[in-house]
């Protein structure tokens, strides 16, 4: 295993479209056995109608809180739409600008896991010329102001076995369509206090976000990336969480370099 840095930070994950905390429940087991304090959310946006990015960004914001005032240092894992809320989350949140007002802790690092990473006024929806993705089920916005999806084996689920990858879409749920058309309340990871504590971990057999979109992400952001790369489908919380748990190790070990 990789050698953590003590204190270890605590690991927050940010789940994307539709998927909740359970979907995540065997990598934080796997970051536990790592040595690690972790934990997921699901996210208000999945599940409710008319919520927005920053609706869930005040969501994460007031369960980091706690952390906190605990002095705790924090990494994020945004996974896919959960980068549009962890952009927002920390900016500004981090340790030395909150120790410059006198707070405690703070966030040291963000991981986006084939993540979206919007630019100024940019929505998840825009990202993509303002069209949905062919396997996003539209059928539902305009009753229920709901995003649902379709073919989610092999969009999300690629690399599980049939029986794991029905138990991961039995467990989605509808997605507050405000949500992919609302931006950040800022671009938190062009604050310099990241710079080498920014990651990005690429999935190399993702069909949801693939691995050239993953690089136009970070290659459009204009800043240094800590950058790793995983043999996995859109989910490798699911099908390979040891490897993943590993691979946030290897970053949070880069991150305490700078």
């Amino acid at each position: 295993m990789t050698a953590i840095p003590s204190p270890k930070p605590h690991i927050f994950i940010i789940p994307g479209a539709w998927h909740t905390a359970s979907h995540m429940e065997a990598f934080v087991k796997s970051l536990e056995a790592a040595g690690f304090s972790a934990e997921s959310v699901s996210l208000r946006s999945v599940g409710n109608r008319d919520v927005t990015v920053r609706d869930d960004e005040a969501q994460v914001k007031s369960l980091l809180g706690p952390h906190f005032d605990e002095g705790k240092e924090v990494v994020i894992v945004a996974h896919s739409y959960g980068g549009m809320v962890g952009t927002g989350v920390i900016a500004d949140m981090d340790k030395g600008s909150r120790g410059a007002q006198g707070l405690k802790g703070g966030v040291v690092g963000i991981a986006y896991l084939s993540a979206h990473v919007p630019l100024e006024n940019e929505t998840c929806h825009g990202m993509y010329g303002n069209q949905w993705a062919s396997w996003v089920n539209t059928d539902d916005i305009e009753s229920k102001g709901v995003l649902l999806t379709r073919d989610e084996k092999d969009i999300f689920y690629n690399d599980l076995s049939d029986e794991a990858s029905e138990r991961a879409v039995a467990a989605l749920k509808p997605h507050s369509v405000v949500s992919a058309m609302s931006y950040p309340s800022a671009i938190g990871w062009k604050d310099e206090a990241y710079d080498g504590r920014r990651g990005y971990i690429r999935c190399l057999k993702d069909n949801a976000i693939s691995p050239s979109l993953q690089d136009q992400f970070m290659a459009r952001s204009g800043v240094d990336w800590v950058v790793r790369s995983i043999e996995s489908s859109h989910s490798p919380f699911l099908s390979m969480p040891d490897e993943l748990a590993e691979t946030v190790a290897e970053m949070v070990t880069e991150f305490a370099k700078n």
